[in-house]
């Protein structure tokens, strides 16, 4: 009524049913400072390294392993600490027959069952990040294929806005889909190097709000399919099938990172992941507390035992408590976690790559004489593939044969003579 709202908001993604309402509520992390993302961001590349590393200097790292992770979850303390109170318990004097009582109880099956589901979770949530993976890789490699083209067929200045508009698109899309990567600060300084907006476009942006959804990258697509649009009616393409691919290109950028948003938006189902937390929460303590009293009591008590059942509650843990970890930590690849994919080395990578494309040097004009000098003076690809016509020099092959009919003439010439 005080018509001040956005012609829009009935749609506007903040508001909307759905998965998305969720991001809505839980902040846009726009606090989150640039320095932070870019350390982050460093460690993880670090990281990636690693698996090229031998096995015991593997062992010697801290982030980004399992153990960082698990030592941070309550159920791993708690689990630890039901172990060491019923040793000590079982040490000083006897504990009560109930305790004895759930310790026999057959958890066996209950560890069994949970094995399956955990390794069958973190198998769905492995598939999700490779395929999340391979968006973010498409979208570098259409953004390199517009470049490729523009750099031939458009004026430059016409190749640079529509690459840059789609470099744009591509980083929009991210600061829309994860919190961990807000507007007000990531952005905004990546924009003031890169340059991928002009202060009016950028301005234009900031009344969508980047920070939600995906309006503001759809809008760059828009912009970046504009701009063929404008070469064809200028004349400046003139093949249908240039233009037909520079489409294609553009609405294949739009359909990777709307892949993204599609997975955002429905994560792996959450009646399997609590299902999956009840069964870990039941079953390793029970676990810890059948190991405990199974180690022995009074007189068969040692200590020797203490330290082999103690490590088998921590073997327990760590593949138990590892695998939930792990596969909630695959199945949102563009957050903080070191283990995330590295969403600021894509888009930096990005941009100047396929800048440097469309400000490639071009060769020089074609010469014949030097391509069959090259063809001549190179390794030889097989005798049957270089001792044909196709693969000398045309005007050679035509002097060749002048000089053989030549040749010829004259052999028929002395032969004649000695007959006569």
């Amino acid at each position: 009524k005080s018509g001040t709202a956005k012609p829009w908001s009935f749609f506007d993604e903040s508001v909307s049913v759905g998965g998305r309402v969720l991001r809505a509520m839980r902040g846009n992390n726009s606090d989150r400072k640039f320095s932070d993302i870019a350390r982050v961001e460093a460690k993880r590349r670090i990281i990636i390294k690693r698996t090229e590393e031998s096995f015991w200097r593997s062992l010697l790292h801290w982030h980004g392993t399992c153990l960082a992770l698990i030592a941070r979850d309550p159920l791993f303390w708690t689990t630890i600490i039901i172990f060491i109170a019923i040793r000590i318990w079982l040490h000083v004097g006897n504990v009560p027959s109930f305790i004895v009582v759930l310790a026999g109880a057959d958890v066996g099956v209950i560890g069994g069952f949970l094995s399956f589901f955990l390794v069958f979770y973190v198998s769905q949530c492995y598939g999700r990040f490779n395929t999340q993976y391979g968006f973010s890789m498409s979208c570098e490699g259409r953004i390199f294929d517009a470049a490729t083209i523009a750099v031939n067929i458009l004026p430059r200045e016409n190749g640079l806005r529509l690459i840059r508009y789609m470099n744009a698109a591509h980083i929009a899309g991210y600061v829309g889909l994860s919190k961990d990567y807000p507007h007000s600060t990531f952005f905004t300084e990546i924009n003031s190097h890169n340059m991928f907006l002009t202060e009016a476009e950028h301005n234009r942006m900031m009344e969508i709000n980047m920070d939600v959804g995906g309006s503001c990258y759809r809008e760059l697509i828009a912009w970046a399919f504009s701009e063929v649009q404008t070469a064809v009616n200028q004349g400046l393409i003139k093949e249908p099938l240039v233009a037909r691919e520079l489409r294609d290109l553009i609405l294949r950028l739009r359909g990777s990172l709307g892949g993204l948003f599609d997975y955002d938006d429905q994560p792996v189902h959450f009646f399997y992941v609590h299902f999956i937390s009840i069964l870990t929460l039941i079953y390793l303590p029970l676990f810890a507390l059948s190991t405990a009293v199974s180690a022995g009591s009074g007189e068969q008590t040692y200590w020797l035992s203490d330290v082999i059942a103690f490590i088998t509650i921590v073997l327990q843990d760590i593949f138990f408590i590892g695998l939930r970890l792990l596969g909630q930590n695959m199945s949102k690849p563009y957050g903080s976690d070191y283990e995330d994919l590295s969403v600021m080395h894509y888009i930096n990578f990005t941009w100047r790559m396929s800048n440097r494309i469309l400000l490639s040097k071009l060769p020089t004009p074609l010469s014949r004489d030097q391509e069959f000098d090259i063809l001549a003076k190179r390794d030889s690809v097989g005798e049957p593939w270089m001792n044909h016509e196709g693969a000398r020099d045309p005007e050679v092959v035509v002097l060749d044969a002048e000089e053989d009919a030549g040749t010829a003439g004259a052999r028929e010439v002395v032969e004649e003579t000695g007959r006569n």
